[in-house]
């Protein structure tokens, strides 16, 4: 959704706002993001009114950049107007989740940072293909092929060194069946391999004793720090609102404080895997 004018007009002046006190404090771009701790991407885009910052980084810049009071305040008074501004909200529901998911993809231009999570399964970029159509269940023929070309978008973009991952794999998602116990032993040990096939990939295991404030109720993405995607039963949920994201840079700060570190979290998948696995010769003998 487009911003209304008036909204613009005031992303434009807090924008030139945060800048005049940049350059008074004699800082880069660089600088100034470091000191608020943030890229100087979003630093850029918060300077040329692309990108509304919450209020959180406001009072981080006014304390790198020592703006007085009254700077601090109208800085804050605009974000309110920006985010009154019943337009300029940048939460969205899409309804074709598989289209949707391929346009995100499509984003990716060899370089990035991705965060996902999921607490009932195994989250989508980590999938076997046959992981992947039991989680989904029937498809059409042409959501079948839709779905197969998203793996190997994801695929591809696992396999690019410059686009870097964080995966959080919950345990009791590990231990959720969505087929028989051979599938779950073959997507245990993709799992347990991958960050040796590809050092961008980082993947943990949250275990079931694990206590996260405040709960995660479904699963999420987190692209380059600035956009969420959510998949839900209608579609996709596409975030972008600063205040919105702040939440869920949160929940990967309590993930990574309650995750089991990379080591154990592969001799946890194996051990799963192998569990499965034994499984599997039982089902089979008994068949």
């Amino acid at each position: 959704m487009a911003r209304s004018d008036d909204a613009q007009h005031d992303l434009d002046d807090l924008g030139a706002l945060i800048r005049a006190h940049r350059k008074r404090a004699g800082l880069t771009g660089a600088e100034a993001a470091r000191r608020a701790g943030f890229t100087q991407s979003k630093m850029s885009k918060i300077e040329n009114g692309i990108l509304l910052p919450g209020a959180d980084d406001v009072r981080r810049l006014a304390v790198g950049l020592s703006m007085d009071a009254d700077a601090t305040a109208h800085a804050l008074d605009l974000i309110d107007r920006v985010q009154d501004d019943q337009p300029a909200r940048r939460i969205t529901l899409r309804r074709d989740t598989f289209a949707e998911h391929a346009a995100l993809l499509a984003k990716f231009r060899g370089a990035g940072y991705v965060v996902a999570a999921d607490p009932a399964v195994v989250p989508d970029w980590l999938r076997t293909r046959d992981y992947l159509f039991a989680a989904t269940g029937p498809l059409s023929q042409r959501n079948t092929r839709t779905a197969t070309a998203l793996l190997r978008k994801r695929q591809d973009l696992i396999a690019t060194p410059s686009v870097r991952f964080e995966f959080f794999v919950f345990e009791t998602a590990l231990r959720n069946r969505v087929g028989p116990a051979q599938l779950m032993s073959e997507q245990m040990l993709e799992l347990a391999a991958i960050t040796a096939r590809h050092p961008n990939v980082i993947v943990r295991v949250v275990p079931r004793e694990a206590v996260i404030t405040p709960a995660l109720l479904h699963g999420f993405e987190v692209h380059d720090d600035e956009q969420v995607v959510i998949t839900m039963t209608p579609g996709v949920m596409v975030i972008t609102t600063e205040d919105d994201v702040q939440p869920f840079r949160r929940m990967t700060t309590a993930l990574r404080a309650c995750a089991m570190d990379e080591g154990s979290s592969r001799s946890s998948l194996q051990r799963i895997a192998l569990a499965y696995r034994s499984n599997a010769l039982t089902e089979k003998y008994a068949a």
